[in-house]
């Protein structure tokens, strides 16, 4: 998800899984948010996350939020 706060781009990345068919695969693995540099994407901030599917950014008064959806811990489908 694209977004920009005061003239800087922001690219969140919502990672669902971090591997296919692995005993150690997992649901628990960091979602990313990338600063544009003017030449490229760079992480900014790693994110614990739990099977994350969609951010969505949004202003509330001059005030930006992130927000993510989680999908699955691992054991269930129902998180807080």
């Amino acid at each position: 998800r694209y977004f920009e706060i005061n003239g800087s781009n922001y690219l969140a990345v919502a990672n669902h899984f971090d591997g296919v068919g692995s005993v150690w695969a997992t649901d628990a693995v960091d979602s990313k948010i990338y600063h544009w540099t003017d030449t490229s994407f760079v992480e900014f901030q790693s994110i614990p996350t739990l099977g994350s599917t969609y951010w969505e950014h949004f202003e509330i008064d001059g005030t930006h939020y992130l927000a993510v959806a989680n999908h699955y811990d691992g054991s269930e489908y129902a998180i807080d």
